[in-house]
């Protein structure tokens, strides 16, 4: 049943040139009900790393964006192209959430598909710190990934859910072109590999940075949009 009415959405739309989604029979436990509710402390991360650089991959940059405290949206870029600004980035970032969790006791860490809190895990075991920090975030479910509540919410006319796929729905648009930031990522990585990092030019490590932006800014705004969604099935 499920891959019919997938089928059916998918027919739709191609033969009307519109996508189209809906709402799914709500379940306890799933979908909007592994929301939470939004806070204005919540930060939205994303991580892109290289799995064929030593042993384990490398995360090579840690973006995230939130608000600060004068209200306005921040986005943080840390480039990590050697094991010591590894463990420097993720530290920093464990070490702002930790801070910011003493302003904000209700945020969460949002990001789409496992990837961030398994590389999370990882570099906790990697590089031996911040092991009891990392313990409480998990433990309290801070980490909230958006692919199974999306997947569970709705049923939209897309083949893969991805969260590329989802922004037509959400109405995001990126500010970086995909072909554009495939390219650049592909120079990044050939560089990260080759051990040539300070050969990578400017225009990549900004096209790239501004890549990831655009990840952690639809993750939001897919947040926004399914956040909007419940409350209509609330006050329906």
């Amino acid at each position: 049943e499920r891959v019919r009415e997938q089928a059916r959405l998918q027919v739709q739309a191609r033969t009307s040139g519109q996508p189209v989604y809906e709402i799914l029979p709500r379940e306890p436990g799933f979908g909007f009900a592994r929301l939470p509710e939004p806070s204005r402390g919540d930060i939205f991360f994303g991580l892109e790393g290289d799995p064929f650089i030593g042993l384990g991959g490398c995360e090579y940059l840690f973006g995230y964006l939130f608000t600060d405290d004068q209200g306005k949206e921040t986005y943080r870029a840390d480039w990590a192209l050697t094991r010591v600004e590894e463990r420097a980035a993720f530290e920093t970032f464990i070490d702002f959430v930790m801070e910011r969790l003493v302003r904000y006791s209700d945020l969460h860490i949002y990001h789409f598909a496992p990837y961030e809190p398994s590389a999370v895990r990882r570099l906790m075991g990697r590089h031996a710190t911040r092991e009891e920090e990392v313990d409480r975030l998990l433990r309290a479910k801070v980490f909230v990934d958006l692919y199974p509540i999306s997947r569970r919410a709705i049923r939209a006319s897309v083949e893969s859910y991805s969260i590329k796929n989802l922004e037509q729905f959400c109405g995001f648009e990126r500010s970086v072109d995909l072909d554009d930031a495939n390219r650049h990522l592909a120079i990044v990585q050939s560089g990260l590999e080759s051990g040539d990092v300070g050969a990578m030019p400017e225009e990549t490590l900004t096209a790239v940075a501004g890549y990831k932006r655009d990840d952690c800014a639809s993750a939001l705004t897919l947040r926004d949009w399914l956040e909007g969604l419940r409350a209509t099935l609330i006050e329906g």
